[in-house]
């Protein structure tokens, strides 16, 4: 199943600036321009993520079959998901289409896209690849699941206020928009964790895996 889309997230999004009474006129722009980014990184994500080779396996010869017996780890972004780099023109792109125009935009997409790329290295870092992918012929055959937990709301939060801060977005709102944008962010992913498999076709020696995997 794929990831949440952009309009899934928007909901997540306006929802989110509800709770942080964020209720002026551009509001419901600014989370769909939210919701939209985070559904293009997100899709980014799922198409560049990968999992680490040196999953623990028991699979004796002959045949080479059994299971993975640990947690699988996955890469972070740059090398397993989208930089800010290539989250900034989307973000940027989308809040104009969405009419947020204002002199701070350019400093609002930055903040955004490296709130986005810290929110996806934390998800890499702290949800797995669970044990138990059935192996065959030193492959897996079946597909994996995630286990552990997307980050939550009051670690996101800092980090997105920092950005805002250091874009210069100092205003009276600038918690309240780290905090809509930080309990997004958690939600999404969240919701993401429990949508994705890993691949099956891994290849795998007697005791881990040979080679890395993707999600799907």
């Amino acid at each position: 199943m794929p990831a949440p889309s952009g309009s899934e997230i928007g909901g997540l999004a306006k929802s989110a600036m509800q709770s942080a009474s964020l209720r002026g006129e551009n509001a419901p722009d600014l989370a769909t321009a939210l919701g939209d980014t985070c559904g293009q990184a997100f899709m980014l994500f799922v198409n560049m993520a990968m999992v680490s080779p040196g999953i623990p396996a028991a699979a004796p010869p002959p045949p080479g079959s059994g299971s993975t017996v640990g947690p699988g780890m996955m890469l972070p972004p740059p090398a397993g998901g989208p930089g800010a780099s290539q989250i900034e023109p989307i973000a940027k792109g989308l809040l104009a289409s969405n009419k947020i125009n204002g002199e701070q935009r350019d400093a609002l997409a930055k903040a955004i896209a490296q709130t986005v790329e810290q929110a996806l290295i934390l998800f890499t870092t702290m949800v797995q690849v669970a044990p138990g992918m059935a192996i065959a012929g030193f492959t897996t055959t079946a597909p994996g699941s995630l286990m552990g937990a997307a980050p939550a709301k009051p670690l996101l939060q800092p980090i997105a206020l920092g950005f805002l801060q250091a874009g210069g977005i100092r205003g009276e709102n600038a918690p309240d928009l780290a905090g809509a944008m930080a309990e997004t962010l958690s939600n999404a992913l969240t919701q993401m964790m429990t949508r994705l498999k890993v691949s099956p076709g891994i290849p795998s020696s007697p005791g881990a895996t040979a080679g890395p995997g993707r999600l799907l």
